[in-house]
């Protein structure tokens, strides 16, 4: 009996070496699918990215492009000028669903007190020094919102609505500076 009972495992051992069983084909596939997913996946999402970044490059260079003929050809600066919008579509062969958008904003400097951290002008504190650091900032502040401007620059892909933004500042080549301090 023992000798049969030793036979009959050196044949299902034989069986055994001759081929897979379920299981393992089983765990083989399951492996398989999960490598296929993450490999396909992968894949699809540095298409995606790559999608995305070549937009991101091209808008960042139709704004860079627009920003440097504003800042060749700056506008004429007025108070009219100041939060004013131009809306165009680009006329250059391959860009034609794209637009772009300019805005000016004149500088505002705050007031000398809030930068201070004061909350109003208090004549008791004042000394002399006081009054002509504050003459001074007063005169740098007029200045300053005469000669710099910020221009910004949106160019937006109407097909997908992406959008970038590139600002700058500019300086008004007409301004008059007013360097009397009057000492």
């Amino acid at each position: 009996m023992a000798k049969r009972l030793k036979n009959s495992i050196l044949k299902i051992s034989k069986i055994d070496e001759k081929g897979f069983t379920l299981v393992e084909v089983m765990i083989a596939l399951t492996l398989f699918a999960v490598f296929a997913t993450v490999f396909l996946m992968s894949q699809g999402t540095n298409q995606t990215n790559s999608q995305l970044m070549a937009e991101d490059i091209t808008l960042h260079n139709l704004a860079e492009m627009k920003i440097n003929e504003v800042l060749l050809d700056p506008p004429k600066f007025t108070n009219a000028t100041d939060k004013d919008k131009e809306s165009k579509a680009f006329n250059i062969e391959g860009y034609k669903n794209y637009k772009y958008t300019i805005e000016y904003k004149k500088l505002e400097v705050p007031n000398l007190n809030e930068l201070m951290g004061k909350e109003k002008d208090d004549p008791s504190e004042e000394s002399k020094s006081n009054a002509i650091k504050k003459m001074v900032f007063e005169k740098l502040k007029v200045n300053m919102e005469k000669i710099l401007w910020q221009v910004k620059v949106t160019v937006e892909n109407t097909d997908t609505n992406y959008a970038y933004e590139l600002t700058s500042w500019i300086t008004n080549p007409e301004a008059k500076i007013d360097t009397n301090f009057g000492f």
